[in-house]
């Protein structure tokens, strides 16, 4: 279907290009927020990597689906806008022992299963930016390794490594935010 409206957006019908505005909005502002942490910033750099595929859609080469190449331009006008910040948590995630590691796995499919999105988000705003850009298009977007290579440009070891040590650290912000929030139903 992606192939068809490109097609025509390509051969002048630029209100074609709807079509990918709608399909894909969710997935460019999910990807957004998980980077920015702010709805407003998401939505503008989703807006403008909107604008930034429709004037470049001549330059894509087809080599990947249109999602990855869309996702890739979301990604760097995402990191676009941000700053580094000093004032991330630090999480020494290293001491975990293997039965926790077995437990994030357990954790992170207890936690989808039960719908707790809200938890996801709060645990994941808590993340390094790579972390968990790695974490959402992984387990959320269900992108293979290789698509996540291809639109963040990173190695395929990277993309391994962030993905074990952003499970690692969900795992103890997730527990952070659970402990608190039983504490507060006690």
């Amino acid at each position: 279907m992606d192939e068809f409206y490109l097609q025509k957006v390509l051969n002048g019908d630029t209100a074609a290009f709807k079509y990918f505005v709608t399909t894909y909005k969710t997935y460019a502002f999910s990807m957004a927020y998980t980077i920015l942490k702010s709805q407003y910033m998401a939505e503008e750099a989703v807006q403008e990597s909107f604008i930034k595929a429709f004037q470049k859609l001549n330059t894509f080469r087809r080599e990947a689906q249109f999602k990855t190449w869309l996702g890739r331009i979301v990604i760097n006008e995402s990191l676009r806008k941000t700053k580094p910040s000093k004032s991330q948590d630090t999480v020494t995630i290293d001491d975990l022992s293997d039965v926790e590691m077995v437990q994030v796995e357990n954790t992170l499919q207890l936690v989808v299963q039960n719908d707790q999105s809200r938890c996801i988000s709060m645990a994941l705003e808590k993340l390094p930016t790579e972390y968990a850009l790695a974490l959402e298009l992984f387990y959320l977007q269900e992108n293979s390794i290789n698509e996540i290579r291809t639109m963040t440009g990173w190695s395929e070891s990277k993309v391994k490594m962030l993905l074990l040590r952003g499970k690692k650290a969900f795992y103890v912000h997730l527990n952070k935010l659970l402990k608190s929030e039983t504490r507060e139903l006690l």
